[in-house]
C-alpha cells in the first residue's frame, strides 16, 4: 500500500489504541484476579481461625466434644473447601516428601512449616498433582496455652475465580474491540481532516512547479495545517511576481549576451563552464550548443588560454593576453575574477576577434613606412640636385638643364603621390559628389587606348578592344571610370614585355556589365593576389619605381568601383599574364 500521511496517522491511532487496551486489560485482569484470590484467602483464613478456635476450646476443656462435633458439621456444610485437622505429630510431617500423597494433597515447605509451628497462619496457591487443578491452601495453627497442638488445613479450588476472571477478560476484549472500532471511525475523520488539506497543497505545489503560480488552497481551520495553507497561498501569490522579475532579469542578461560582438565564458573554481554565449562558441569554433558543465581545458584551442583562467582564479587579479589560433586568427582574452563573500569562486573571460584590428594596425604602420619611403626618395633626389646646383657643380647649361629636368620629374612624381593620397582619402571617407551619366563603353575604351598609345608604341605592344556591338551602356561618372581604365591599362603596359598584347573587353553579367583588362605579362604570384588592392603594395617594387608608380593606383581603382556599387577582381597565372576586371551597373 502506498505510504501517505493519512495511512500513517490512521495506523498510529490504531497502534496507540491497541497498546492502551492491551495494557489496561492486562492490569485490570491482574487486579481483579489478585483481588479475588486475596479475598478467597482471607475468607479461608477467617474460617480456619474459627475452626481452630472451636478445636482449641475442646482441647482446653472449655467445650463439650459433642458441641464441637456439631459445630464442625455445621461449618462443613457452609465451607466451600476441604477441611483437615492434623495433630502436632502429623503437622510436623507436613514438610516431609510424600506428605502430599496423603489425603491432604498438600506439602508444606520447611519455612512454611516453621511459620505454622510458630503460630502463624500461611496461605499458598498450587496446582494439584494429577488433576492440574489450581487450589488455595490455608494452614491455621491450633494454639492451647501458647503452644501449637495441631493445625487446620483448608483446600479450596480456584476454578470459579478463574472462570470469573476469564469472563471478565472476554468482556474487556469485546469492549476493546468496540472501542477500537469507534476510535478508528473518529481517527479516520481526524486523519482525513489533516491529510486532505496536505494533499491539496501537494497538488497545488506540483502545479506551481509546472509554472502555474495562480494556485490557491482552501483554508478550513486555524490550526497549524490551516496556517500552513495560508502561508502556501501567500507564497503562491508572491512567487509569480518573483519568478517574473527573475525571468525579466534573465531575459535582459541573455539579450545582452546575444547582442554582444564579444564572446563571454564564465567558469567556476573547478574549471567547469557555467556560462557561454553563442559568440564564444563561434570564436572557438565549437559545435556544442550547450557548454554548461564542460571542462574549460577541453574547449580552448591552446593550453596557455586555460592556464590564464587558472592564474586569475589563483591570484584574484585581472589578466589579459592575445593568442594566434586557427591559422592566423588573433583572439584577445581578457579575464576577471568572480567574487562571492569576498572569496574568488570563478572567473569570466571576454573573447574578441582582433584579427582585423591587428591587420589594420599593421597596415597603418606599413602605410606610414611606405609614405615616408615614397616621399623620401623624390625629396632626396630633389635635395641632392638642388645642392649640386647651389654648389656650382653644374657649370654648363646642359648640366644645369639635366639637373633641373630631374628635379622637375621628381617634383611631378611627388605631386602625383600627394594627389593620389588625397583622392584615396576622399574616396575612403565617401566625400564624393560625382555627377552620374550614361556611358557607352566602346567609345570610352577607344579614347583611353588613344591616350596611352605613345606608351604602347614605346613598349612595342598591341592593344585590342573586344566589345560586342550591342553591349549595354553603364551608369557612372565618366572621368572616374576613365581613371580606372587608365590605371589598369597603365599597369598592363608597365608589366607586359615587348611584343605582348593587351585586350579591353566587356560583357553582360545579369544586371551588371563586367569590364576586363587582360595582358600577357609576367602575372602575379598567388600569395600576392589578395594584397594588390592594398595601399602601397607592389609586387615588383624596384620595377614599379622605375616606371614612376606610387603603389596607390589599384587602391584608387577599388575605391572608385566600390563607390559605383561594383566589385573588383583578379585572375592571374604567373608567367602567362593577368586579367583585372570590375563591374558597373547597367544604365
Amino acid at each position: 500500500m502506498k505510504s501517505n500521511i493519512f495511512s500513517k496517522l490512521l495506523t498510529t491511532y490504531l497502534v496507540i489504541i491497541l497498546i492502551t487496551l492491551f495494557v489496561v486489560s492486562l492490569f485490570l485482569t491482574q487486579l481483579f484476579q489478585t483481588y479475588f484470590y486475596n479475598a478467597r484467602e482471607r475468607e479461608l483464613r477467617i474460617q480456619g481461625e474459627q475452626v481452630s478456635g472451636i478445636i482449641a476450646n475442646e482441647i482446653a476443656g472449655f467445650q463439650d466434644p459433642r458441641i464441637t462435633n456439631y459445630l464442625m458439621l455445621s461449618l462443613q456444610s457452609f465451607l466451600d473447601a476441604e477441611l483437615h485437622y492434623l495433630w502436632r505429630e502429623e503437622l510436623l510431617l507436613a514438610s516431609c516428601p510424600g506428605f502430599e500423597e496423603t489425603g491432604l494433597r498438600v506439602r508444606l515447605t520447611d519455612d512454611e512449616l516453621s511459620q505454622v509451628m510458630q503460630g502463624q497462619s500461611i496461605s499458598k496457591r498450587i496446582f494439584l498433582p494429577g488433576t492440574n487443578e489450581q487450589v488455595v491452601t490455608v494452614a491455621v495453627p491450633t494454639m492451647v496455652m501458647n503452644e501449637v497442638v495441631g493445625g487446620i488445613f483448608l483446600n479450596a479450588p480456584l476454578t470459579g475465580i478463574s472462570d470469573t476472571v476469564g469472563q471478565m477478560r472476554q468482556m474487556i476484549i469485546y469492549a476493546g474491540a468496540l472501542a477500537t472500532l469507534l476510535s478508528m471511525i473518529v481517527g479516520f475523520f481526524m486523519s482525513k481532516s489533516i491529510s486532505l488539506p496536505l494533499q491539496q497543497m501537494n497538488r497545488a505545489a506540483l502545479e506551481v512547479a509546472d509554472g502555474n503560480y495562480q494556485q490557491q488552497v482552501e483554508v478550513a481551520s486555524s490550526d497549524e495545517v490551516g496556517q500552513l495553507a495560508h502561508t502556501f497561498n501567500y507564497m503562491s501569490s508572491t512567487l509569480q511576481q518573483t519568478v517574473e522579475d527573475l525571468s525579466h532579469e534573465k531575459s535582459k542578461l541573455e539579450n545582452i549576451m546575444l547582442s554582444m560582438n564579444e564572446g563571454v565564458m564564465a567558469i567556476d573554481g573547478q574549471g567547469q563552464v557555467i556560462l557561454a554565449n553563442p559568440q564564444a562558441r563561434s570564436l572557438l569554433k565549437l559545435s556544442e550548443t550547450d557548454l554548461t558543465g564542460k571542462e574549460i581545458s577541453s574547449l580552448l584551442p591552446q593550453e596557455e588560454m586555460n592556464q590564464l583562467f587558472m592564474d586569475v582564479i589563483a591570484s584574484s587579479e585581472f589578466h589579459s593576453a592575445e593568442y594566434q589560433v586557427f591559422g592566423g586568427k588573433v583572439l584577445s582574452l581578457q579575464i576577471a575574477p568572480l567574487y562571492r563573500n569576498n572569496q574568488t569562486w570563478g572567473a569570466v573571460g571576454i573573447l574578441q576577434d582582433v584579427t582585423e584590428v591587428r591587420h589594420l594596425e599593421q597596415m597603418r604602420r606599413d602605410f606610414v613606412a611606405n609614405v615616408s619611403h615614397e616621399l623620401r626618395t623624390p625629396m632626396t633626389s630633389i635635395q641632392g640636385f638642388v645642392e649640386a646646383l647651389l654648389d656650382g657643380l653644374a657649370e654648363d647649361k646642359e648640366s644645369q638643364d639635366r639637373y633641373l629636368n630631374v628635379i622637375l620629374d621628381e617634383t611631378v612624381r611627388l605631386n602625383r603621390l600627394v594627389s593620389d593620397l588625397l583622392d584615396l582619402s576622399r574616396l575612403e571617407k565617401g566625400e564624393v559628389g560625382w555627377p552620374m551619366e550614361t556611358i557607352e563603353l566602346k567609345p570610352l575604351f577607344a579614347d583611353v587606348a588613344s591616350k596611352l598609345q605613345p606608351q604602347v608604341v614605346k613598349q612595342e605592344l598591341s592593344v585590342a578592344i573586344d566589345t560586342p556591338e550591342n553591349i549595354s551602356a553603364v551608369t557612372g561618372n565618366r572621368d572616374r571610370i576613365q581613371q580606372v581604365l587608365i590605371n589598369l591599362l597603365g599597369n598592363a603596359i608597365s608589366f607586359t614585355p615587348p611584343g605582348g598584347k593587351i585586350t579591353l573587353s566587356a560583357k553582360d553579367v545579369g544586371d551588371m556589365i563586367e569590364v576586363r583588362v587582360t595582358d600577357t605579362g609576367m602575372g602575379i604570384p598567388p600569395q600576392e593576389q589578395d594584397k594588390i588592392w592594398e595601399r602601397f603594395h607592389k609586387v615588383d617594387k624596384a620595377r614599379t619605381r622605375s616606371f614612376g608608380g606610387t603603389g596607390l593606383g589599384l587602391s584608387i581603382v577599388k575605391q572608385i568601383v566600390d563607390a559605383h556599387g561594383g566589385d573588383v577582381g583578379l585572375e592571374s597565372t604567373p608567367g602567362k599574364g593577368s586579367t583585372f576586371y570590375f563591374t558597373l551597373k547597367k544604365a
